[in-house]
């Protein structure tokens, strides 16, 4: 194609743009229709704004009042006698069941108990962990199909089961065969929860006694037994025995205004090998006469 052809092909182009203009623009010539660019290409920042007040903003949609949640709260705080034991917390996790029906925020609800048992002093009772894994509605959360099982099934559902036997497992509680049954009935076999059942099924039973100096779950305020306690672990020997001294009030003492006088706890075979726990507490006779070689 010459030069002449592609001259003429260009204004023949252009005279049918511009009929098609005119018929769809009568009165108006070419010339004076606005080109359209696209936004994004070769726009000025003056022609964003014009368009922008032109065209009018939606309304901002309305905002709905918040839902105020269940005042799980309260369900603790509502024991006639007022006092916070096993009952009392037994009491809310029945009144939440009469509450709700079909168990709507009972995750919310097994979280906050799990942070409430200790003021109620519960945290170690097995059949309190029981009641609060009784709450989670049953055959809902079971896995139908293999997709389910190789996909975390209801992951917030068994998270919250984990944390319940979590507590337990930080408490030393062991579970039994309700637990076990709980499970099966809530989560399924294949599931996260009865993995870290059987977990705790197998290492409780060997870890349990594997220290051979264990300590009381509740040790006493006492100075005394905290003293003779810790010379019953610091001594080697199992059969040596633990005699208390205590040193008696000087004469001229008026009795309730005076201090308490502390008291000298040893640990010997005889009454001749006695180690002192508070040497300073005594004097020289003291020493003399109960502890016989051991002088300070």
């Amino acid at each position: 194609m010459s030069w002449v052809q592609a001259t003429l092909l260009a204004r023949g182009l252009c005279r049918a743009w511009g009929g098609i203009c005119g018929a769809a623009l009568p009165g108006t010539s070419i010339s004076q229709v606005p080109r359209q660019l696209p936004r994004g290409l070769h726009c000025s920042a003056a022609a964003h704004s014009s368009e922008q007040s032109l065209v009018s903003s939606p309304p901002e949609p309305r905002q709905r009042p918040t839902k105020a949640l269940v005042p799980y709260e309260d369900l603790f705080g509502q024991a006639p006698s007022g006092e916070r034991d096993k009952a009392s917390f037994l009491q809310a996790v029945q009144k939440f069941g009469e509450h709700s029906v079909r168990k709507r925020g009972h995750i919310d609800f097994i979280y906050l108990a799990l942070r409430k048992m200790r003021e109620y002093g519960v945290e170690r009772d097995l059949a309190v962990y029981n009641q609060l894994l009784d709450i989670f509605p049953k055959e809902v959360f079971r896995p139908r199909n293999v997709i389910q099982r190789i996909f975390v099934h209801y992951p917030r559902q068994q998270e919250c089961g984990i944390a319940v036997l979590e507590q337990m497992e930080s408490h030393g509680v062991m579970p039994n065969k309700e637990t076990e049954f709980l499970l099966i009935q809530i989560f399924g076999r294949k599931s996260y929860p009865m993995l870290k059942l059987l977990r705790l099924k197998l290492w409780f039973p060997r870890f349990m006694n594997i220290n051979p100096f264990p300590v009381p779950r509740d040790l006493s305020q006492d100075p005394v037994e905290l003293a003779t306690f810790g010379l019953r672990h610091m001594e080697p020997d199992l059969s040596a025995r633990v005699t208390i001294y205590q040193v008696p009030l000087p004469k001229d003492s008026t009795g309730a205004a005076d201090p308490p006088q502390p008291h000298i706890v040893g640990s010997g075979r005889d009454p001749g090998g006695v180690e002192p726990l508070l040497p300073d507490a005594a004097g020289p006779g003291v020493f003399e006469e109960w502890l016989g070689r051991l002088r300070v």
